[in-house]
């Protein structure tokens, strides 16, 4: 009899196993991965610019709340200061304007987006986590990407192509603009994720988001696209050949950036897409002059209202029915979240919108690169410098658009803040715990003793 027989303790099981995933993260994880992937789910619109999307974004909140319940977790809350900056100020504009009800719906889409911004931040608190959450966007992006093209063929063939190609596409976001940033940010997911992962899927996946952002007509999201793309390739040079190489590489694109500027004046390259047989691109490039001059107008407009309103500002959602008491040439809503967040909420709001560039910056310094990362996170988004691109296309849309009231948005913000938070405290654990003690030396025998 052996000795491995006389022994009543199990034989260790050596066989590698996954982790089980307690129910409740599955479900937090789950749900979010749910919302991200409804966010172009924005048709039929309801009351107070709600969409189903809102739907699944609620039923993510809820099972975030009962999974940190349930496990007890320490929640952290990003963007909480500088937002509630803004609903303060927000708050007392619609007190003492003249349009009350516009400003409350307003600011609860505030409370609501900035809820969201943090259930993406807690849930995904682990490398586990935040790499489901953005293999979530990767997926459902692709989905779209696909959907979307083959419905916009499918109207081609049954309506007429001159038909289909007619009007700007919005999908089911049913705004133009919001679409392409969707895309554009989507495209940016995944180079940052690598998903897929094998670069003969990848590339299709890539050239279908292009025209379908194409599609859309959307300048901002292009003119975001080349500035992403841009300052993707300066942090990346950054982070491996250091500073001076990132402003050499910054420089060389300010150059080529400038001289295509010229060369596309120099050929009129937007007066011949206004006249081109392509409706594709008088619906894009075409329009550049027409949006320049219709946005120069309603800036004008909207200074002239800020020169006459209080310091504390007009009210949040209040510049269109403000133009149109005052029988504006142009009355529509504030075209950029600046002078949307000085007109409406005054100097206190304006105050919260830098805090909270701010803190964008300052969290995207921090995902820039794997060393700042770690060995964990890392993992998670191979290609982090691309996450930073996605926040230089919002900050460009940010001139020409109002993006503060997009769920795209905020649901960025929220993957920012996750990667941001989580792998700094991660990386204090690892400094924290203590060195494991240093191994026994084997000294030689005392030949002396006997």
């Amino acid at each position: 009899m052996t000795i491995t027989e006389l022994d009543p303790r199990p034989a260790p099981d050596l066989s590698p196993r996954r982790r089980r995933i307690p129910r409740a993260d599955w479900l937090a994880r789950w749900t979010a991965a749910a919302a991200i992937a409804g966010l172009p789910v924005q048709l039929p619109r309801g009351p107070g610019n709600t969409s189903p999307a809102d739907v699944i974004i609620l039923v993510a909140m809820a099972a975030s709340v009962l999974w940190a319940g349930s496990t007890r977790q320490l929640l952290k809350f990003p963007y909480l200061l500088p937002v509630s900056t803004m609903i303060t100020a927000g708050s007392i504009a619609a007190v003492a304007g003249a349009f009350p009800y516009a400003g409350t719906v307003a600011l609860f889409q505030d409370v609501f987006l900035l809820a969201w911004a943090i259930t993406l931040a807690n849930v995904g608190r682990t490398k586990a986590a935040a790499a489901f959450l953005l293999r979530a966007w990767c997926v459902s992006g692709s989905l779209w990407a696909l959907g979307l093209l083959a419905f916009t063929i499918h109207n081609a063939s049954t309506s007429g192509l001159a038909t289909a190609e007619a009007v700007r596409a919005s999908f089911t976001i049913g705004e133009q603009n919001g679409a392409g940033f969707y895309l554009v940010v989507t495209f940016f997911m995944i180079l940052a994720g690598r998903w897929p992962r094998k670069l003969r899927y990848r590339i299709p996946v890539l050239a279908c988001l292009l025209l379908d952002a194409l599609l859309t007509g959307s300048l901002g999201a292009f003119t975001g696209l080349l500035a992403g793309l841009g300052l993707a390739i300066v942090v990346r040079t950054a982070a491996r050949r250091g500073a001076a190489a990132a402003l050499v590489a910054l420089l060389v694109l300010t150059v080529v950036g400038g001289v295509g500027y010229r060369q596309a004046q120099h050929y009129h390259v937007v007066e011949r897409a206004q006249t081109s047989q392509q409706v594709l691109l008088r619906n894009s490039i075409g329009r550049a002059q027409q949006s320049a001059s219709e946005r120069a107008l309603l800036t004008q407009e909207t200074l002239q209202l800020w020169r006459s309103s209080s310091p504390l500002g007009q009210g949040p959602a209040s510049t269109k029915n403000a133009l149109y008491r005052d029988m504006a040439p142009y009355p529509k809503e504030a075209h950029d979240d600046w002078m949307a967040a000085l007109v409406e909420r005054g100097v206190l709001g304006c105050a919260g919108l830098l805090m909270l560039t701010g803190e964008v910056v300052a969290r995207g310094f921090r995902v820039g690169s794997a060393r700042r990362l770690g060995p964990g996170f890392s993992a998670a988004i191979p290609a982090p410098h691309y996450l930073v691109g996605a926040l230089a296309a919002l900050a460009v849309n940010t001139f020409t658009h109002e993006m503060l009231h997009d769920r795209t948005t905020w649901a960025l913000l929220g993957l920012l803040a996750a990667f941001s938070l989580w792998n700094r405290q991660a990386q204090a654990k690892r400094l924290e715990s203590p060195a494991p003690p240093p191994k026994p030396v084997p000294t030689a025998p005392d030949r002396r003793t006997r």
